[in-house]
């Protein structure tokens, strides 16, 4: 049941930073930028829009197998800033310069995701106590038991 669970939070971390796939694609490959589809738009933004699509799956998925609550903040993150560029953009008009707003998204991406990955690890070192003391536990009930029925 753990294993799942953290194959779910997985999943889940990787959907919040699905979003922003165009942008480390584009970091390693700057030229990646200027490609273009086959109707002349370009392929960052055709990534982009199937990211938001992986995205949904991939939560729903991790939701399934029962996931960190906690970790399910990475793709809220990343939903509601795709959602507040488009908004920005398209509703009301405002145009960004292509690159600085994905970059500072995944800068402020960053910073809850550390503490969120803070939070994951210290819930894991929980969960490996609480095992530890639950055998400890049993192993000292059984010995004693054991004493008491002269099976020592």
């Amino acid at each position: 049941m753990t294993f799942w669970k953290i194959v779910g939070s997985i999943l889940v971390i990787i959907s919040g930073f699905l979003p922003f796939l165009d942008n480390i694609i584009v970091i390693f490959n700057p030229a990646f930028a200027g490609y273009q589809n086959t109707i002349g738009g370009y392929l960052r933004n055709d990534y982009w829009l199937l990211s938001l699509y992986y995205t949904t799956i991939i939560v729903i998925i991790g939701k399934f197998m029962k996931a960190y609550e906690l970790l399910f903040y990475f793709p809220l993150f990343a939903s509601i800033y795709c959602s507040s560029l488009y908004v920005c953009q398209f509703v009301l008009g405002i145009k960004f310069e292509p690159e600085w707003p994905h970059r500072l998204g995944m800068i402020l991406m960053m910073i809850p995701g550390a503490y969120v990955l803070y939070r994951f690890v210290n819930h894991l070192q929980d969960l490996k106590l609480e095992d530890e003391i639950q055998f400890r536990t049993i192993e000292r009930i059984y010995k004693q038991n054991n004493k008491t029925n002269g099976k020592d």
